[in-house]
């Protein structure tokens, strides 16, 4: 079950927000607190230039290689929907497709989720994760939901590493899991309740509302839902257990890391600075060539991976079943689309070839694919291009350095700015990205996000990060000789050294 759509819940009441926020012993910033009075939680601006939490929380959700986004806003809301779009729609195109969807009363995260999937309809045998609008989790905790089960999940977060007060933490709902599978989810529990679970429950996992869930299951356990006997909601936590209850399993994933809650006022403060701790993020792209390699990667810190096949002649398509393996590793992978070595310039079964393979690898868990090529005179072939956005979206579209052989690298690095692809690798049309560094910022200019690739090195990463760049394309890869007779011996896997230097 591949998950490429996030469900993000923004139509809370915010009441303890709002109650919290009126109290005199508060001093809160006067933006926090008007925001906190008037505005959706998730749109509360806490960003350092102003930015509201759902801005953190959408490029979370990028990073970790969700390409659709549903929000579930309130009928009031009258902020969310022109700041998610020009989050999204950059010059150059978008950078996910997302969705609004109105929830038209109040009647809990069950009935929210309903909405979701009822007003915005997930493809058959896709998934999707769920998230809180006031939680920031870590792009990788969201990275390894979104990729790693095989069904149904939900992330368990250890009550004594969350980073909030203990009488917070006992707040949240209680997880009950037999060899990593979910039991039951205890909502609201007394002490007796609380005291038997720790006796009970080795990682003492609570539940913030992440869960990684099929529609066509859940679905009717939504709408068979009643509201419950004391707050009037149709909440999400009873059809889960329904489901549990009908022999639907779902996976339990520990975790031990802190995540970023904003429930009442006097959270603003804290979840601000952890914003702020995170401003000058950066993006390790490594080019890998087998599952193996991805692990070699994601053990040592790489954030992305460019997946292909025979890395030694430049790359080519990479199998399905590797990529597969490689989505595993809880990194979003992106597939280098190329049928052959050699040049750019396509033969029509080749392109017709290159289009299978597109959808094949997205199919087989890949987030975006990397694409492009030339016509006969060495211009990129935009047109073809076009076809693929037309096809599968220019949001999971990545343009790979066929442009950096163009014969007219910038008139056609300005059809492509209109052509509603976002991505771009790029040495700015040289052999070496340094040199090529004055079209990488002319790139940047025009709106693409560029991953900067071909002799980028660790040495280099605060002279680019200085120049505005953000995401490095590097190989890593050290020479393994042996001697084979009658055969070259030579291979090039993902060093974990290699890797490892750039943190």
């Amino acid at each position: 079950m591949r998950c490429d759509r996030i469900i993000i819940l923004a139509a809370g009441r915010a009441s303890r927000m709002k109650s919290s926020a009126e109290n005199a012993c508060l001093e809160l910033p006067s933006i926090w607190q008007a925001d906190a009075l008037t505005r959706p939680k998730p749109m509360i601006r806490i960003g350092p230039e102003g930015q509201p939490f759902l801005h953190y929380l959408l490029e979370a959700a990028e990073a970790a290689g969700f390409t659709e986004a549903t929000l579930v806003v309130a009928p009031n809301d009258d902020v969310t929907a022109s700041f998610s779009e020009s989050w999204n729609q950059q010059a150059t195109g978008m950078r996910m497709r997302i969705r609004l969807v109105v929830q038209p009363t109040p009647q809990g995260t069950g009935h929210a989720v309903q909405i979701a999937i009822e007003n915005d309809p997930i493809p058959q045998g896709l998934g999707f994760v769920l998230c809180n609008g006031d939680n920031l989790p870590s792009v990788q905790a969201m990275s390894t939901l979104r990729s790693v089960p095989q069904g149904q999940a939900l992330l368990a977060y250890h009550q004594d590493h969350l980073g909030l007060p203990p009488e917070r933490a006992q707040a949240f709902a209680l997880l009950q899991s037999s060899d990593g599978w979910l039991q039951k989810i205890i909502e609201k529990p007394n002490d007796s309740v609380w005291k038997h679970w720790l006796e009970t429950q080795a990682h003492r996992g609570v539940s913030m509302n992440l869960f990684r869930l099929d529609p066509v299951s859940l679905l009717p356990a939504l709408q068979a839902l009643e509201p419950h006997p004391e707050r009037g909601e149709l909440e999400l936590p009873t059809a889960i257990q329904s489901m549990l209850e009908h022999n639907m399993r779902m996976e339990v994933i520990p975790l031990q890391e802190p995540i970023l809650d904003l429930t009442g006022a006097a959270d603003l403060e804290k979840t601000s600075q952890g914003l702020i701790g995170g401003k000058d993020t950066w993006t390790l792209e490594v080019c890998a060539s087998s599952p193996e390699d991805v692990h070699v990667a994601a053990m040592h810190g790489a954030q992305r991976v460019e997946l292909c096949a025979h890395w030694e002649c430049g790359g080519l398509t990479p199998l399905e079943s590797d990529i597969r393996s490689a989505v595993q590793e809880g990194l979003p992978v992106h597939a280098l689309i190329r049928p052959r070595a050699g040049h750019f310039t396509y033969s029509e079964t080749e392109w017709q070839r290159m289009h299978r393979q597109i959808d094949a690898s997205l199919a087989a868990g890949a987030s975006r694919v990397v694409v492009g090529g030339l016509d006969a005179a060495g211009r990129f072939e935009v047109e073809r291009v076009r076809q693929w956005v037309d096809a599968f979206g220019g949001h999971r579209l990545v343009i790979h350095r066929a442009l950096d052989a163009s014969t007219q690298w910038e008139e056609d690095a300005q059809a492509l700015r209109a052509l509603g692809v976002f991505r771009i690798l790029s040495s700015g049309g040289e052999a070496n990205a340094w040199e090529g560094r004055e079209r990488i910022q002319q790139l940047l200019a025009w709106g693409f996000d560029v991953t900067v690739a071909s002799g980028v090195s660790p040495t280099q990463k605060q002279a680019w990060l200085e120049l505005g760049v953000r995401n490095f394309h590097a190989s890593c890869r050290m020479e393994d000789v042996r001697e084979v007779r009658h055969f070259d011996g030579a291979t090039f896997p993902v060093s974990a050294e290699r890797v490892s230097a750039w943190f």
